[in-house]
């Protein structure tokens, strides 16, 4: 399966897709982390602030404007949460507080190697204005390369890689094998854990008329999981499912009334989730629930967007609720 492109994964997470968040998250989160660094020179608090960034990224999605520009972006809000940082620094820590920042898995002695470590390396760095040093420290820490790097910084890959020239002439070579030994401290799959378990979203309820079944026809029908609360999930997209008392109380959406947006006047059937995949994704999962025996709604639509196409269909579960799966190619 091709690799989605970052456009794809910002516009997916911008409909509540957590699944497509979490890999920007493990495509960035180098960067982000680096870029802190290079400005609170502190690996720890540095991992703090990219954690913070993509958590207020997660919830922010819609003042981003041009999904191109979502590393530099991200940069933008870790370098405010920096800034912030800075601000309300106290002049001087207490013991205590220093001693409070030991992750549980690392022992003492790991710790205070760590922290001379990035003492040593913070010092080193700070012979290197801010533009040369987080060029440095991204292309040792983010994983990036020089092309990589140009594009999130908005900057011609030429200048990029004069200053990361320009970078190892003024460091000494021992402090270069240092920089190298950042990769020890790049962030993984338990750094996307947490933001993850942070960016959890509301869902709708769904009040069913036999949980049972309701349970059993999105599990082997619609492909969702369903735990025993009733979270009902599929690759971001989620709701969840309640027993309701009476028949009277299932009451699934109603057609809207006709539209005035341009030639299209509106759903052909009501709706009450609307789904975003890609063009190719929307007719996979079509013939996955025909196959599989789902009640259709409506199959699917193309409509001409320009230069684009969108395509869309509908499938309806055992209580009427409509699910609407759409995407462009």
């Amino acid at each position: 399966m091709a690799e989605k492109s970052d456009v794809e994964l910002v516009r997916k997470s911008s409909f509540g897709d957590r699944e497509a968040f979490a890999e920007l998250v493990r495509r960035y989160s180098n960067y982000i982390y680096g870029t802190a660094y290079s400005l609170l020179g502190d690996f720890h608090a540095a991992q703090d602030v990219a954690q913070e960034t993509f958590v207020k990224a997660w919830f922010g999605l819609e003042r981003l404007q041009d999904y191109e520009k979502f590393g530099s972006w991200m940069a933008s809000i870790a370098r405010r949460i920096c800034h912030d940082r800075f601000r309300k620094r106290k002049l001087a820590e207490e013991p205590l507080a220093e001693a409070a920042e030991i992750p549980n898995a690392v022992s003492l002695d790991e710790f205070i190697v760590q922290r001379a470590d990035s003492h040593a390396l913070w010092s080193a760095l700070t012979v290197l204005d801010e533009k040369y040093r987080t060029t440095t420290l991204l292309y040792y820490m983010s994983g990036m390369n020089a092309r990589e790097i140009a594009k999130v910084l908005e900057v011609p890959i030429g200048t990029i890689e004069s200053r990361l020239k320009r970078s190892k002439i003024l460091l000494k070579k021992e402090l270069i094998h240092l920089m190298e030994s950042t990769q020890e401290n790049k962030l993984g799959e338990e750094f996307v854990r947490k933001v993850k378990a942070r960016i959890k979203n509301a869902l709708q309820v769904r009040l069913v008329l036999d949980m049972s079944k309701a349970k059993d026809y999105y599990i082997n029908v619609l492909g969702f999981t369903v735990d025993g609360w009733g979270h009902t999930e599929r690759e971001g997209v989620g709701f969840l499912l309640q027993q309701a008392e009476r028949k009277e109380d299932v009451r699934p959406n109603v057609k809207p009334s006709k539209m005035e947006l341009g030639d299209w006047q509106g759903p052909p059937t009501s709706w009450d989730t609307y789904a975003y995949s890609d063009f190719d994704g929307v007719q996979a999962l079509y013939e996955e629930f025909r196959a599989k025996g789902a009640m259709i709604a409506y199959d699917p639509i193309v409509e001409d967007m320009g230069e684009r196409q969108w395509k869309e269909f509908a499938v309806r579960d055992l209580d009427g609720y409509i699910i609407v799966f759409g995407g462009g190619n």
